[in-house]
């Protein structure tokens, strides 16, 4: 993804409150972007490293709907200190 999609989706969600609930392991928070993905129907894995995609990756047109997606999550349940987004 660009630093300017990267940017403006930042940008536009920091509009957006949001209440932090708790902190997520990074374990967690990989499994919940991955589940969040799958019901966009993007191919994503998560295991206790990362989270992966299927094919040739995320398609272009998704690409702000996946960094998103991880703002919101991060922001929600606290940035867990293994990732970095």
């Amino acid at each position: 993804m660009t630093e300017f999609i990267g940017a403006e989706v930042a940008r536009t969600l920091s509009t957006i409150p949001v209440r932090a609930s708790r902190q997520m392991t990074a374990t967690e928070y990989q499994f919940r972007v991955s589940e969040i993905l799958r019901l966009f129907d993007i191919d994503a894995v998560a295991d206790e490293t990362g989270v992966y995609y299927g094919g040739e990756g995320v398609e272009l047109e998704d690409q702000p709907l996946v960094e998103a997606i991880r703002i919101l999550l991060a922001r929600r349940f606290g940035i867990p200190e293994a990732i970095a987004i």
